[in-house]
Order: structure tokens, then sequence, then C-alpha cells
């Protein structure tokens, strides 16, 4: 009996040797899955000032991100209502409310574009506007706040007056669901020109791999340009303390700046800007990934813009932005930086750096409110809102480019709505409703006395 056993067993495992895997299949959730296929998620931490923070409103296109984008929530937010710790979607802005379109929002859509559709990507970007890079050093950081100005100490607080900490913090949230795999910084407006720089940089950058058990080789740096002298930039100095960087830390890149529009304050770029800069900071990325990516460039723009067609007639100018010039004198109103009107000489006036070229005339009741269009045609906003030519009243000192009201204390009532009036061989003469007087100068609209205008529509624009 036992030897009939015994060689049945032995000629049912010759049965199994011969069978096919067609006779028996392997259970799919047996098999070892090959590693292309499976979910990644790619993180990347950010930090700096403004410029990393996001200064520029979001448009239309900039509002629809692959949900492959993600960002974490490096502070409550209301609205959009996100919580610190949690991922969402990407959808600007991405440091905390009232922030605007910045370096990473392009930077996270260039990558996942250009990625296998099986791995996401995420940033952790902790932010301060204004902030001296002392913001992230901890040991410096007590002493700074103290010496801030208010509006910098309430950044401050909305990461518990130590942003590095934050940025450890949600680092180690992050790497629970997905692997560092490298490291954003735009800083240097505040320190511009400081030759030390670079060293603090490379504190910060040892410490996050000491404290995020990162290995510098796998972990690059990617740093980036200030606003370019080409382009008008204020701390363009700084550039060269930058480039110092990949001295002191071997596995880092600099990110040119070349070409990118700004603002007109000379220190924050355009949305075009950050678009830009945004992509060359995912390109210099991937390429450490083995992936070579084609984005969009900037075609250079002229150095200034000219005027096109005159109008003689309000009602012939409908839509269409006009620069405000004074023939005579061969002067024109722009927006000279972040908020304030200038007014000097035409080649001046119509540079592709300053903010604001050109005025769209908008009905108000019987008068006009004239808003700020900026040098690639779009729409002038500041701090969120629509940004107007303004007045303060007589016995101020400026006028200016805000909203309608309650822009820091600065408007008064009627201050940025204007009776424009048509005086045929003369001009156009713009009288303030606010202060019911006229408009000359970049000072307030304190004349008796009307300046005459021409209105012209621009080539370019």
């Amino acid at each position: 009996m036992k030897k009939l056993f015994l060689l049945f067993a032995v000629t049912l495992a010759m049965g199994f040797t011969a069978c096919s895997n067609e006779d028996f299949p392997v259970n799919p959730e047996e098999q070892e899955e090959d590693p292309k296929d499976e979910p990644q998620f790619y993180v990347y931490l950010c930090f700096g000032q403004s410029n990393m923070e996001g200064n520029a409103t979001p448009e239309a296109q900039d509002k629809t991100v692959d949900p492959r984008f993600q960002m974490l929530a490096c502070v409550d937010f209301s609205s959009p209502k996100r919580k610190m710790g949690e991922w969402y979607t990407a959808t600007p802005p991405l440091v905390r409310q009232g922030t605007g379109l910045g370096m990473a929002d392009y930077f996270g859509r260039t990558m996942v574009a250009n990625l296998p559709e099986n791995v996401k990507v995420g940033v952790v970007d902790v932010a301060l506007g204004g902030t001296d890079i002392k913001g992230f050093i901890q040991e410096e950081t007590p002493a700074y706040i103290k010496t801030a100005a208010d509006w910098l100490k309430n950044y401050f607080k909305a990461y518990n007056n130590d942003p590095y900490k934050r940025l450890v913090d949600m680092a180690k949230i992050a790497q629970e669901t997905g692997v560092i795999k490298g490291i954003l910084l735009h800083q240097g407006e505040t320190n511009n020109g400081q030759q030390d720089w670079p060293k603090k940089v490379k504190l910060i950058y040892d410490r996050l791999m000491n404290d995020l058990n990162l290995n510098p080789e796998e972990v690059p740096l990617f740093v980036g340009e200030t606003v370019s002298q080409a382009a008008g930039g204020a701390c363009w100095h700084h550039n060269s303390v930058i480039a110092k960087v990949p001295n002191v830390i071997p596995n880092s890149y600099v990110i040119s700046s070349a070409d990118c529009p700004q603002k007109g304050d000379g220190l924050h770029f355009t949305a075009q800007g950050y678009r830009i800069m945004g992509q060359r900071y995912a390109k210099a990325a991937l390429k450490v990934l083995g992936i070579e990516a084609q984005i969009d460039e900037p075609t250079k723009p002229a150095s200034a813009y000219a005027l096109d067609k005159k109008f003689t007639s309000l009602d012939k100018i409908g839509n269409t932005p006009v620069a405000i010039y004074n023939e005579a004198s061969d002067k024109a109103f722009f927006g000279s930086d972040n908020q304030n009107l200038g007014y000097d000489a035409l080649s001046v006036a119509l540079q592709k750096t300053n903010a604001v070229l050109s005025f769209r005339l908008e009905k108000s009741g019987s008068n006009y409110l004239l808003r700020g269009i900026t040098p690639d045609g779009s729409e002038y906003n500041i701090w969120g809102s629509p940004g107007y030519l303004n007045s303060q009243p007589v016995d101020g000192w400026c006028s200016f480019i805000l909203g309608l009201n309650n822009q820091n204390g600065q408007d008064i009532k009627d201050g940025a709505v204007w009776k424009i009036e048509y005086v045929s061989g003369k001009g156009f003469s713009l009288l303030n409703v606010g202060t019911g007087k006229y408009l000359q100068d970049a000072s307030p609209a304190k004349y008796d006395d009307p300046m005459y205008f021409s209105f012209y529509s621009l080539k370019g624009v």
C-alpha cells in the first residue's frame, strides 16, 4: 500500500512539472509589479521670499491644474479652505491665502507634463515676502523678527515665528507618502550683493539634509536669479552672488532670469515671468532625472513701445487702452513701479519694464475710471485688486495706481473717478472728481487750470 501511495505522489509531481502556465495561470495579485508601473510621488521643497511666495495675480489660464500636481498646505487657509499638513491639487495660491502666482506653480505643471503618468509631483512651499535669509536660520530668526516691520512680523506669525521648523515639519509629513527629490530656492533681494549669502544658503541646505535624513548627492538645490539688469531689476547685482552657490554646494544649479518680464517695481516678475521661471526650474530638475524637456522661452520684446493711433473723441476709443501723452512736453503717464504713477519723457514712459503703459476707460456714471494696462496688454492688478489711476487729496504728495477703495488708507472718495473732456485743437483734460482739481503731473490732481493730453493707442499692446 505504501508503494502504491509513493508511486501516486511521484506521478502527481511529474504531472505538475509537465503542466504549462496556461493550465495553471498565475494569480495576477501574486505577480510582481513592474517598478515603472508603480505609483510614485516626487516631492520638492520650496523656500524663499516674495517671488517664491507668489506676487502676480493668477489669470484664467492659471486656474486649471492637473491633479497629479499637488501642494501640501503649510498653513491653514480659509479661502480656499485648506488644512495645514494635508495635500491638495496645486491651484494657486500655493503658499497661503492672499499670495499669488509664483515660482512653484509652473514648476509643478511642467514636471507632471514631462513625467510618466504614474508619477505625481508635490511641492512644500514656505516663503515670506521681504525676509532676509536670516529668517530661515533658526538661531538668528528671533532677533531678526524683533527688528522687522509689523507686516513682516505677521508673515512670521503664520509659521509660528520659525519658518525653518515649519518647512522641516511639513517635509516630514511629505516623506510619509513621497520622496524628496530636490529643493527650490528664490531669495536674495533683501540680501542684495551680500557676499556671505551662499554660505548661509549652504548652512540651511546642510541642515535640511541632516534633519530630513537626505543624501546631498541625491537631492539637488535649484536657485533662481533675481530680476535681471536688462529687465530693470533693482537687485540684479545679487545674481553675481547667486552664481557662486555651486562653488559651495556642488549639487546645485542656477536658474536664469534672462528675458523674464517684471512688474515694474524692479523686484517682482509678472505672471508670464513666473511661468517662464517655473518652467526653467522644472527643466533643470528634469535634466537631473535624465529627461530633456522643451519649454516656452520668451521672445525678446522691443525695449520700448511706440505711439500708434491718435484719438480725438471719447466715443471712438471704446475698450482700446490709451497712452496719456503731453505732446508739448513730450511726457506721458505710466505705472513706474508696483503702485506709483510716473510722468516722464515718452522714451521712459513706454519702456517694457514699467508696470503700466496705458489706461483703459471704464464708464462711471457720466465720468470714467482709468484702468491700468500692463505692457503685455493684460489688466493691472495690485494686492489682488484692480489697479486704477488714483489721486491723493490736494495736500498729498502723489498720484498712484491702486484700487478704488481701502488701499492702505490712501484713497479718497471718488479719487479714482475722472471727468474727461476733449477740446478741439488742444486735447483731453482730466478733472479728478475727488479733489475737484485737474491732473497735470504725477503729483495729486490739485491744479485749477487744465493740462491737455493726447490719447494714443500703442503699437505692440
